[in-house]
């Protein structure tokens, strides 16, 4: 391989300044000591990453000089200031959108900033990400969540009655404040759900739909579930399996078994391929 020759292209220079960018970012996020950010923004990056690199080979990369020193200006301004307040969780939600803007200007100048929509869609979803936390935490989930626990919970024989947020048991009593209504887990398929859509086809608007209003019934479900099963624990005097659950590798366990949910409806609805019928002129009747 001529590395000489491949250093002269623009595409590896773009790919190269990308990933600069992305460890940066991730960098600073590990500082935060914040898992949730953390993994959030590196399953958004490895997205843009994947979509940059299925077509690195077809992008069009013809900049002027104003599009070029604009969008040096805009990464080496926003990487500056990221790296000057590096404990600052706003800059970590808006530095991908920012810097991405920044990369695509110096790439491919203003005409050629429409040919990486989908990744300003991503990182927009990234920057308005605790705005969307906000609105959930202003509809106010708790109560909700309680109610389908409780459900669950009657549902499964347990005795068991509502009061407002509390699930009142024999033995104990569990409060589901805002922080266990699911909206962490609503959110994490939600960013999910979008980022399927961009990244497989999925052509109808009712699908698109579909898919995105599964994400969030998903997420719903599967968290009622842990509440019922922390109250259950709760109920039983098991105060250490109750924390595990609660905020331990235990929610983990949870978020990684609602993704896996998500992703079996995907492949169920929109990436299987039908089943070949058997073409029944081939076999005779005796």
């Amino acid at each position: 391989m001529d590395w000489s020759q491949t250093l002269k292209q623009p595409k590896y220079w773009l790919l190269a300044l990308v990933a600069a960018i992305a460890t940066i970012h991730l960098t600073l996020l590990s500082r935060l000591d914040n898992s949730e950010l953390f993994a959030t923004c590196l399953l958004f990056w490895i997205a843009a990453g994947s979509l940059i690199w299925d077509r690195y080979e077809t992008l069009n990369l013809e900049s002027n000089w104003v599009a070029s020193l604009l969008g040096a200006l805009v990464v080496i301004g926003m990487i500056t200031r990221a790296g000057l307040s590096p404990d600052s969780v706003s800059s970590a939600w808006v530095l991908p959108l920012v810097a991405g803007l920044g990369t695509g200007l110096l790439a491919s100048g203003f005409k050629g900033l429409r040919q990486y929509w989908r990744e300003f869609i991503i990182f927009g979803l990234l920057a308005v990400y605790p705005l969307l936390r906000l609105t959930l935490e202003a509809i106010d989930l708790s109560e909700i969540t309680a109610k389908a626990a409780s459900f669950v919970l009657w549902y499964s024989g347990f005795p068991v009655r509502l009061q407002g947020v509390f699930l009142l048991m024999p033995t104990s009593r569990v409060e589901v404040y805002g922080a266990c209504s699911g909206i962490q887990s609503i959110l994490q398929l939600l960013s999910i759900s979008v980022l399927f859509l961009l990244m497989f086809p999925v052509r109808s608007h009712i699908q698109k739909v579909l898919c995105v209003v599964a994400a969030v019934v998903i997420g719903f479900v599967v968290n009622a579930l842990r509440v019922a099963l922390m109250a259950i624990l709760n109920n039983a005097g098991n105060k250490s399996a109750f924390d595990y659950w609660h905020e331990g590798q235990g929610s983990l366990i949870f978020s990684a078994i609602a993704v896996l949910v998500f992703g079996c409806f995907c492949w169920f609805f929109f990436l299987r391929k039908p089943d070949q019928k058997t073409d029944s002129g081939a076999e005779g009747n005796a």
